[in-house]
């Protein structure tokens, strides 16, 4: 990782075509659009390795966040990104501006920190496993690439009606990635209505009845919505028994938040993640 960073050309002087002052000093911002640049150019040719795939990876971990480790200025929530206009506010809020982080040992110390608990045989499984394993973008309604009955376990989390606003939490990520974030939030299912939604995750179930071998399991996180007058919880479970699936229960997930939770008015086992339900589904 370190020999493919030093041989990128991190050029100074290069701008990204919208303003970013507000995020990053100018040093750290003509890396991180020469980073880009690279990645894109690599893409492009069908050039692409593993190497520039995990350096892609890490450096979207890395754009904002609140500690010394990330590229830009102390910001918040992390992994995600407030407007430019709300971190300006910030700036102005805590005086603070954006000084200089070179990104290349950043990016050293995020991935030595991923792998600290690694063995050489456990990196060798994961490569492995990486040649065979499917990364799909498709609707999870239609995923015709997986067989019938061949996935033993299934995780996921569905959008939770409206709440999250995907193109607006991960503008600058779609940024460094080249990704537009309004094609990406028309294919997420994002609707007021609760009934909208059931009639999606009916589908969803439907398919993932499908796939889920006899035996299987299916993990299915939901939350409270509305200031908890919603729990999702509620309407997934006959949903989940509809297509076929056995509910073995509720898992209610209880914890002490104390750090950034607070931002968006969360209180401990109230609101928020700290509220969510998983709902366990298994197929006889």
């Amino acid at each position: 990782i370190a020999e493919r960073l030093n041989s990128i050309p991190l050029a100074a002087g290069g701008r990204a075509e919208m303003d970013l002052s507000m995020f990053y000093h100018r040093r750290t911002e003509a890396e991180l659009v020469a980073l880009r640049n690279y990645l894109r150019q690599r893409k492009a040719q069908g050039k692409e390795d593993h190497l520039d795939q995990w350096i892609r990876m890490v450096a979207t971990n890395r754009l904002s966040g609140h500690s010394s480790g990330f590229f830009s200025v102390y910001t918040l929530p992390p992994n995600q990104a407030v407007s430019p206009a709300r971190q300006a506010q910030i700036n102005i809020q805590r005086n603070q501006e954006p000084e200089y982080k070179d990104i290349v040992p950043r990016i050293l110390r995020k991935s030595a920190s991923l792998m600290r608990t690694l063995s050489g045989a456990e990196i060798a499984s994961l490569a492995e496993a990486g040649e065979s394993a499917l990364f799909l973008e498709n609707d999870a309604r239609q995923t015709p690439e997986i067989p019938s009955e061949s996935v033993k376990l299934v995780v996921t989390s569905p959008p939770f009606l409206d709440v999250v606003q995907y193109a607006n939490d991960n503008w600058l990520r779609c940024w460094f990635n080249d990704i537009s974030p309004q094609e990406a939030e028309e294919n997420i299912t994002m609707t007021a209505s609760l009934e909208e939604w059931c009639q999606v995750m009916e589908e969803v179930f439907a398919e993932l009845y499908r796939l889920v071998a006899p035996g299987g399991w299916v993990a299915f996180e939901v939350g409270e919505v509305r200031k908890g007058k919603i729990c999702l919880d509620e309407h997934t479970v006959p949903l989940g028994i509809k297509a076929g699936f056995k509910c073995a229960g509720v898992l209610v997930n209880v914890q002490q938040f104390t750090k950034t939770a607070n931002i968006w008015g969360i209180r401990n086992n109230r609101f928020g993640t700290n509220s969510n339900r998983i709902v366990l589904f298994y197929k006889d």
